[in-house]
């Protein structure tokens, strides 16, 4: 469903992603892991157009989009839910959330996904007329979550989920990507919590320097001893 090969990316004139190639394929959970300074947000950020590819192919349905604005990019289904959840504090929940909705003309759509949005977080709806800035980090995240399936997307981008948040929460967050995943939106996750975001997915990417160094079924990944000294603590 989405692939990139052979991509490049530059800030400037550093070279962040350094031929990364991987694909996505539809129905699953994948997810990227590294260090930080990995490639692993800029990644994301090329594939929803925010950072132009200067070399390389992304492909969505077989359809080239690396030079398209990210509007279109989200047009066609692809939707990003930002590291550090990027909401607008004085705006309300609702608004919040209408915001993903922004590029849609379907009204009885989007409040079929308004319903669907609060069926996954019901604790949004007790919510919906307050201000997002009053929230909690946890509640923010949903509400981050929430407004990216607005856009009726077909695959999402979800940089950091876990950040700064209870453990008890990012496992509530994480069984909710486990259920959007299962009602038919395709994941793409960046997660410094690689033990957790490698038990979620199907398949992962280990980024290292703008680079995939290794690939395999997530289960393999966990089981895989490199793997887990590196990124799992295990000595």
């Amino acid at each position: 469903m989405l692939s990139l090969d052979n991509v490049h990316t530059y800030y400037g004139n550093i070279h962040a992603l350094k031929g990364v190639s991987l694909t996505l394929r539809k129905g699953s959970i994948g997810c990227l892991i590294g260090a930080n300074g990995a490639g692993k947000t800029t990644t994301l950020m090329t594939i929803s157009g925010l950072e132009r590819a200067r070399q390389g192919t992304v492909s969505f349905d077989g359809m080239p989009i690396q030079s398209l604005p990210p509007d279109q990019i989200v047009k066609l289904g692809i939707s990003q839910v930002p590291e550090g959840r990027r909401i607008f504090p004085r705006l309300t929940v609702r608004e919040n959330l209408m915001l993903g909705a922004y590029i849609r003309k379907d009204s009885s759509g989007v409040r079929k996904d308004m319903e669907r949005v609060l069926g996954y977080f019901p604790k949004l709806a007790e919510r919906l007329g307050q201000e997002g800035g009053t929230l909690s980090g946890g509640e923010q995240q949903m509400v981050a979550i929430g407004r990216a399936l607005m856009a009726s997307p077909r695959v999402m981008l979800l940089d950091e989920p876990s950040l700064g948040l209870a453990p008890l929460v990012v496992e509530k967050i994480f069984t909710i990507i486990r259920q959007i995943a299962s009602d038919g939106i395709t994941v793409l996750l960046v997660e410094q919590n690689a033990n957790a975001a490698l038990r979620l997915s199907d398949y992962g990417w280990v980024l290292e320097t703008g680079q995939v160094v290794m690939e395999n079924p997530a289960q393999d990944l966990l089981r895989d001893a490199r793997v887990r000294e590196a990124y799992l603590g295990e000595a």
